[in-house]
């Protein structure tokens, strides 16, 4: 009997599967690209918005969700906080624009398992994926100095923004002060009451030390002035 004929052809070895997040399809059209000649990496859904990313996480069930904080309808930090809330052993990894120094602390502490911003390459951006499907945190070796000085409380006295002193929901109603929303349109893009946006513009005033609403305002727009374009993010992740 020829041996050759009696063996089976090895299975091929299981890819792992990844969902993508972002509103700009021409940034899932990158993340397509940048799969398709690796091995391990599948693609299991694309979604544009949070609630689409929802139904895909819940269908399809991914190792690792890959997503933007900016988000339609839904801020990305509460997105990653739901789907820890439908399976708390969920790996996400944010890959965003916003500044890390910023926004990665709060996303790891909505559960994130790594942050990397748009900017980056290809190369480092799959060994961030491969780092969090491995059970591990990804930040880059600047925030990871300053996470662990502030744990060792070694972090200097003023070097950090004002505005980590804002919750998350507090943060969220910063900027969207910043992008001109009065506060009849914060409460109905975030679900809140006028009440609620004003005692959050109060909390706001407090911690950041502004003396009235229109300095808080000022100060906002200045600051979503300064981050970068979304039309200028590398198309490619």
């Amino acid at each position: 009997m020829n041996e050759s004929k009696s063996k089976k052809p090895s299975p091929s070895p299981a890819k792992y599967r990844l969902l993508f997040v972002d509103d700009h399809p021409v940034v899932l059209d990158g993340y397509s690209l940048m799969l398709k000649s690796q091995p391990d990496l599948d693609i299991c859904g694309l979604a544009t918005n949070a609630g689409d990313a929802v139904q895909l996480f819940e269908k399809e069930h991914p190792d690792l969700v890959v997503m933007d904080l900016n988000l339609p309808g839904r801020s990305g930090l509460d997105l990653v906080k739901d789907l820890l809330a439908l399976e708390p052993s969920a790996r996400v990894l944010v890959c965003s624009m916003h500044d890390e120094m910023l926004y990665a602390e709060r996303s790891l502490r909505a559960g994130a398992k790594g942050y990397v911003t748009k900017d980056c390459s290809a190369a480092l951006l799959l060994t961030a994926i491969r780092r969090v499907l491995g059970g591990n945190i990804h930040v880059s070796e600047r925030l990871a100095v300053r996470v662990l000085e502030a744990f060792a409380g070694a972090r200097p006295r003023g070097s950090h923004s004002p505005l980590e002193k804002l919750s998350d929901r507090e943060f969220e109603v910063f900027v969207l002060f910043g992008e001109g929303k009065t506060a009849k349109e914060i409460g109905a893009k975030l679900n809140l009451s006028p009440k609620t946006v004003s005692v959050h513009r109060d909390h706001i005033k407090q911690k950041m030390e502004f003396g009235t609403s229109a300095e808080m305002i000022r100060q906002a727009v200045r600051w979503v002035e300064s981050q970068p374009v979304k039309g200028e993010q590398n198309s490619s992740g």
